[in-house]
């Protein structure tokens, strides 16, 4: 599968929403630094910060998905969350809908997941804490 047009073909309104923060030599949300910590990634694709959900998603998704993609955030969602839909979920049903849930993940694979980041998101592993602020990457 050939890859989504993340310019959105000029039109900004359909433009990949991951294009607006630019990784750095120290630091790149989408592929980290290797400890698991993505979350910042899946806020940018899921509108945490901006109430609109990337309009490029699905397409993400689908091309992570059908091209086995093993690093990074795609469509939202992480390695381990793609991992599980590529063997559990059947293949015509294959969508940002169908991740897993962290649980889903632990019962599959109980050593493979980073502990969980209670600082930001609060103590209930909910998306969005009082505490959390954005600052959108310089760029």
């Amino acid at each position: 599968m050939n890859a989504p047009e993340w310019d959105g073909g000029g039109n900004p309104n359909k433009e990949a929403s991951c294009r607006k923060f630019r990784p750095t030599r120290d630091h790149d949300d989408f592929f980290g630094d290797g400890t698991g910590e993505e979350s910042e990634a899946k806020h940018i694709c899921n509108g945490t910060y901006t109430a609109r959900v990337c309009p490029l998603r699905e397409q993400c998704l689908s091309f992570a998905l059908i091209n086995n993609e093993h690093y990074g955030v795609w469509g939202g969602l992480t390695v381990l969350e793609r991992a599980y839909i590529r063997r559990f979920v059947p293949k015509n049903e294959w969508s940002y809908d169908r991740a897993p849930s962290r649980e889903d993940i632990e019962a599959v694979w109980p050593d493979r997941l980073p502990p969980e980041d209670d600082e930001a998101d609060g103590e209930d592993g909910a998306v969005g804490g009082d505490e959390e602020e954005h600052v959108p990457a310089a760029g």
